[in-house]
């Protein structure tokens, strides 16, 4: 057998046989909303130079954990499915499909894709399923389990 017809076959085995060619975000994810809080509230702040400052901090801090957690409100009930090049959002029966693009891979369990309406968003792989990074200054992930 020639070489190279040998490598490609061995090749294609390989990642179809380990899953390497499947990407992470393909299947049906949920709203992991004790995940997601859990993490924005865990997110120690800085200690304060004086007591005035430090009140003031908490206090944005307090309002940002309060927007965010409303912010959850519009992935309450939603499954989201991923397949090689479509995004499905569904809620009580009705929903929307929308094909998406990998744009960039920043890290190895991360991707920014961009959505045919011209959305683009970051999702990454999370110990408890995947995660979507929500838009802002601040680094705040939405997490979602496997829908089972």
């Amino acid at each position: 057998m020639k070489p190279l017809l040998h490598l490609a076959i061995v090749t294609f085995l390989a990642t179809t046989l380990s899953g390497c060619g499947r990407s992470f975000l393909i299947g049906k994810w949920t709203l992991d909303r004790e995940t997601t809080v859990a993490k924005m509230t865990a997110e120690p702040g800085q200690p304060a130079a004086n007591p005035g400052e430090g009140f003031l901090k908490d206090l944005v801090d307090g309002l940002q954990k309060g927007v965010s957690r409303l912010l959850l409100t519009q992935f309450e009930g939603v499954e989201i499915e991923f397949t090689a090049t479509e995004m499905r959002r569904i809620r009580n029966g009705t929903g929307e499909a929308v094909t998406y693009e990998v744009i960039e891979k920043p890290e190895a369990d991360t991707v920014v894709l961009k959505y045919a309406d011209g959305e683009i968003v970051t999702w990454g792989r999370a110990d408890t399923g995947v995660r979507m990074r929500l838009a802002g200054d601040q680094e705040h992930w939405v997490y979602f389990r496997t829908v089972e």
